[in-house]
């Protein structure tokens, strides 16, 4: 921090901390400022508290008025069409104060949207009097159960009853200048999330209490919150009498407008300041105080009981930022620079934020940020959206090339100097690829872990930031490597030296899945080594592993550990599909460190419009590593994705802004000669009546031939 006398301010710490936030500093009041009246009676506190018990909600209700004369009125709460008469009579002395519980029977409970549904119910608060009703507070409610399973030393959230594995990233704000930005961007970020599988996002205490419509979102999309308070990484003058009283009214109020949000799983008394003590060798006993340690807790016992509290965030082991116990902070990949086989040895039980790459933005971003793509000419520039920690000789850039140089054995730094297109892929990919490997491993049958989160998920300015969407909300290559790991319905691979790949089937849905498992390994991106397949069933909320050499019936050192002669295969590819044969979930598994070369395919595309959006069709001959999709004003349902030959792929391009009617489609593979750009024009005739929309019969066929691609275009 700039200034360590920050921690005497109720302020956030955006735009103080050197190295990876603006340096534009909030100052003012929060949010707008309002005048607000009341004629009869004023709602002086309400406090919500529901919870699921078995088959039926419960809920705390405690709720103050005052009236400005004596007068018979009722107080109605009104939730799942019935009414619950909380007072009837006459308000004798100008108050009221109501603490009242309530049993709602049969109710569904709200789930996180990977393990179920998120269950609302609308809800309303009122008040009768002179023949009048008049709401004073209304909105939406869900019950859940949250629980944490602290056996054998786990960090397992539970949530009505059900383990879950919560993965997603640390979110930042929606928008850096305004700090909440618009409703439809927020709505917009927390859909890709979503949809990305993360079912958790972390509110951490370096930012800001969110937004009242940001919670709303959480809870209707089915994402659990982890909020931190607002403390992080100082000393706070927690004994001073009035910064004491100051911090207990902050915390008090947060907790009383949170705690009505089913989406409120964890709360965190701070960020890594038992870390920052420990790190500088301050005496165990100093790490937390009664601040953190007692009253807190009992602040969010009082006020919002059904949920979880954790001191701070690392926290428990021989020091706090240990990774085996507790709640840890993981950057042994990434930030540190460790191979792949230190997240087994770390066995990480929760990890509130981890990784730290500085993941490349798609060309548009970049563009926008230096209006070139010369690198080269534009360090200084460039270098400005990279992350660094304060008193470090090195860079987030310098983390990421260092993964790059691992996983295709080249040098970044001549690469960017000579070709910077390749040296952007190969960067996009780098990140993707470890945050993909990481999050196999903790999702396998071999992990103890119980959950995951990116530091960050949103880029706080343009730039190649932490963020796995940038600042405009658009998808980097990271994002659908997760997204492709993270889906309650999903497929990992883990390499186990030599008992070979192993392949983990996991249905955390609440139905049955039935379907198809399928391995197979390639040579020289066409010619097939092994195949095999099995039909599997998995039960609701659970997983099953199978070995690679039990699907192909024989020894075929899919791992490449045992290393008789150089490999047999340059890819192994395992697919999950449904009982309607479609893909569901694909993993790849490369043997060695290296880049595909450059190839000749044959290449057959086809794109139509179908509901709301384009469809795409990819075919190819030969393997493609890496395929990247770009339509202006359309974003791709996938991308930077592997494509296996003789595979049909099928990518949904939905309209995301300023969608053109006739888009451009560009598609290039990171194997293909010179990366070149081809273009796929959708031409669509259209007659317009005032009853219907009809294509003409003019129809389309073109073959176009750019390089080594042969891409088959046609009309709807």
């Amino acid at each position: 921090m700039e200034q360590q006398n920050l921690r005497w301010f109720r302020t956030s710490l955006l735009g103080y901390i050197s190295g990876w936030a603006s340096s534009a500093k909030p100052i003012g009041p929060w949010k707008g400022i309002r005048l607000e009246s009341a004629e009869t009676v004023k709602l002086n506190d309400l406090s919500l508290q529901p919870w699921a018990n078995q088959t039926d909600g419960h809920i705390k209700i405690k709720v103050d008025f005052s009236f400005y004369k004596s007068q018979s009125c009722e107080i109605i709460f009104e939730i799942n069409n019935k009414k619950h008469i909380l007072f009837s009579g006459t308000t004798q002395d100008k108050h009221i104060h109501i603490d009242e519980k309530l049993i709602i029977p049969q109710i569904q409970t709200w789930n996180p949207h990977t393990h179920g549904n998120p269950k609302l119910y609308q809800y309303s608060l009122s008040i009768q009097f002179d023949g009048k009703e008049q709401v004073l507070q209304n909105g939406q409610l869900g019950f859940r159960d949250v629980k944490l399973n602290r056996n054998d030393h786990l960090f397992q959230l539970q949530i009505n009853g059900q383990s879950i594995f919560a993965r997603g990233a640390v979110w930042t704000v929606n928008d850096l200048i305004s700090l909440t930005g618009t409703t439809d961007d927020l709505r917009l970020a927390l859909a890709l999330a979503r949809d990305a599988g993360m079912n958790m996002l972390r509110i951490s205490g370096t930012m800001i209490y969110e937004q009242d419509e940001f919670y709303n979102l959480c809870d209707e999309l089915g994402i659990m919150i982890w909020q931190d308070f607002m403390f992080s990484n100082m000393d706070y003058p927690v004994t001073d009498e009035a910064f004491h009283e100051n911090i207990t009214s902050e915390v008090t109020y947060q907790l009383k407008r949170l705690s009505a949000h089913p989406c409120i799983v964890i709360y965190c008394g701070n960020n890594e300041i038992e870390q920052q003590a420990a790190m500088m060798g301050i005496p165990e006993e100093y790490w937390r105080n009664k601040w953190f340690g007692a009253e807190l807790p009992e602040l969010v016992h009082q006020l919002h009981e059904n949920s979880v509290y954790v001191p701070s965030t690392p926290s428990e082991g021989t020091l706090p930022f240990y990774t085996s116990e507790g709640v840890t902070h993981y950057y042994g990949v990434g930030a540190y620079r460790r191979d792949i086989q230190d997240t087994r040895r770390a066995d990480v039980k929760f990890a509130s934020e981890c990784l730290g790459f500085a993941n490349v933005p798609e060309d548009k971003t970049i563009i926008k940020l230096l209006g070139d793509l010369d690198l080269t000419s534009n360090q200084p520039l460039w270098k400005s959206g990279v992350p660094k920690d304060n008193g470090s000789d090195w860079d987030f850039e310098d983390v990421r090339d260092h993964y790059l140089r691992e996983l295709f054995d080249v040098d970044p730094d001549e690469l960017k100097n000579t070709d910077t297109a390749r040296y952007l892929l190969l960067a996009r990919i780098a990140s993707g690829e470890m945050m993909n490997q990481v999050f196999s491993e903790w999702r396998s049958s071999n992990s103890n872990c119980g959950g995951g989160l990116v530091w960050f998920y949103k880029d706080l300015l343009p730039g190649a930031g932490w963020g796995v969407v940038d600042s405009d909300n658009a998808p980097k290559a990271a994002y659908y490597y997760l997204k492709r790991t993270l889906q309650p319905i999903s497929l990992v691979i883990t390499d186990e030296g030599l008992q070979g790949l192993h392949l983990h089937a996991i249905n955390e849905s609440p139905r049955p899945f039935t379907g198809l498992l399928e391995f197979r390994m390639l040579q020289n991106e066409n010619v097939t080594v092994a195949r095999a397949a099995k039909e599997i069933s998995i039960a609701p909320h659970s997983s099953i592993t199978i070995h690679a050499e039990e699907l192909l019936g024989g020894f075929y050192d899919t791992a490449y550990a045992y290393r008789f002669g150089p490999p047999k295969h340059d890819v192994a590819c395992g697919s999950l599909k449904n009982s309607a044969g479609e893909i569901i979930c694909q993993q790849f598994h490369f043997p060695l460190k290296k880049t595909f070369p450059h190839i000749q395919a044959e290449i057959e595309a086809a794109a139509w419009w179908k509901d709301d959006g384009y469809q795409l069709s990819i075919l190819s001959d030969r393997f493609l590593h890496a395929i990247q999709i770009e339509c202006e004003g359309f974003l791709p349902d996938d991308n930077y994705f592997h494509l296996m030959p003789g595979e049909p792929r099928l990518v949904k391009l939905k309209p995301a802004s300023h969608a053109s009617e006739i888009p451009q489609i560009f598609m290039w593979a990171a194997n293909t000669r010179e990366f070149i750009k081809i273009l796929i024009r959708l031409i669509f005739i259209l007659c317009r009546t005032t009853q219907t929309v009809q294509r003409s019969n003019v129809s389309l066929l073109h073959r176009i031939r750019q390089g080594c691609f042969t891409f088959l275009v046609s009309s709807a």
